[in-house]
């Protein structure tokens, strides 16, 4: 970017005007939040459940992203991003358009690991094969996405100091086509994993209380599509505007909202068993009533599932003899009136493998 080119005198207002304060809400609000359930996640699936599994560490490394696209964030208030151009130096604008050049980076990052983990854990609960198929597809999609995404966003100057400093003699791809392309592409995203759950929901057995519960967890990834639309249209403005360190900030707010909206996401289903550690009345009696419903084959047809990996499938198999069946530690059933056959399943599984194993007998 080439110095700000000499224009009429500004008032006082105008070269007073900021937003770099209501940015830094945003930008470090969020994140903050984001960190606290993270944290308080790891420590339920390792310390509490002790079972951490691969969307755990994914997540954890996608706060790891998500806190140095805040700090870049910051780096921009701090050299400008939120007042006009002529409040500021050229010096602050190369520095500001450093830190945006690098938070690009980490953003990227944090949101492809965001949905990674979001569709493993989706995995941990699909028991159909189509279900679990899209999750593959889409996992392997995100990550082409963000190989993309980040090869073009590395490469989109050359040399890629031309990206802060126009007056380097070099070429830059068309970045508003870019931007728009990888942001259509996250909403797309968006709305599949908000809409991806409510199809695996109908095969939960639980009360419908604590399924529709479930349901406006799972649905605040609503919030963050909501996000990603809003993201989009800052990213129109900034890339028509003739004022880049006023008109930044739209872009790094939704942004932080985004990123950390999916991440909260991503997390809050798993603490349940934190939350029977701290309230163990509140929540153990509404676990025992789910587990006997499940036992007695009360309910519809379809699995039990909570976050900490125990799955508990409804279903009729054939055997030859109820030895057939194994511990009865492992499973309970009822007999039917029809020989060689049991109702109504409940099957125990502390990993997909077992229930895997289980699925094919």
């Amino acid at each position: 970017m080439s110095a700000p080119p000499a224009g009429p005198p500004r008032s006082a207002e105008y070269l007073a005007a900021n937003k770099g304060p209501q940015t830094l809400v945003f930008c470090v609000v969020f994140p903050t939040l984001a960190f606290l359930i993270v944290a308080l996640r790891l420590y339920t699936r390792v310390r509490i459940v002790r079972s951490p599994s691969h969307e755990d560490f994914a997540i954890a490394v996608a706060m790891i992203f998500s806190i140095g696209n805040a700090v870049c964030q910051v780096v921009q208030v701090y050299n400008g991003m939120g007042r006009h151009k002529e409040a500021v130096t050229f010096d602050q604008v190369v520095a500001s358009l450093k830190a945006l050049y690098t938070s690009i980076i980490f953003y990227n990052f944090g949101l492809t690991l965001t949905k990674i983990s979001i569709l493993l854990q989706y995995l941990r609960i699909a028991t159909e094969k189509p279900i679990r198929l899209f999750c593959w597809i889409s996992i392997w999609f995100t990550v082409a996405v963000s190989i993309e995404a980040l090869i073009a966003g590395i490469l989109q100057c050359m040399p890629v100091a031309k990206f802060w400093d126009a007056r380097i003699p070099g070429k830059c791809i068309n970045t508003a086509a870019l931007y728009y392309a990888n942001a259509a592409i996250n909403i797309v995203q968006d709305i599949s994993l908000v809409v991806l759950p409510f199809f695996m929901l109908r095969s939960l057995i639980m009360p419908r209380k604590e399924k529709i519960s479930l349901m406006i967890i799972l649905g605040l990834g609503g919030i963050a599509a909501i996000a990603s639309i809003c993201r989009l249209h800052a990213l129109y403005i900034l890339t028509h505007t003739n004022d880049i360190t006023w008109d930044n900030p739209g872009t790094a707010i939704w942004s932080a909202i985004e990123l950390n909206i999916g991440i909260l996401c991503a997390s809050l289903p798993t603490l349940r068993a934190f939350f029977i550690r701290i309230w163990p009345k509140a929540f153990l009696s509404s676990y025992n009533s789910r587990r006997n419903n499940a036992d007695t084959g009360n309910g519809t047809k379809g699995q039990y599932y909570n976050m900490e990996g125990s799955i508990m499938v409804k279903k009729t198999v054939a055997v030859q003899s109820t030895r057939d069946l194994g511990d009865e530690d492992q499973i309970s059933s009822e007999s039917s009136s029809q020989p060689g056959r049991v109702e109504s399943s409940c099957v125990t599984a502390s990993s997909q493998e077992e229930l895997a194993s289980w699925s094919k007998h």
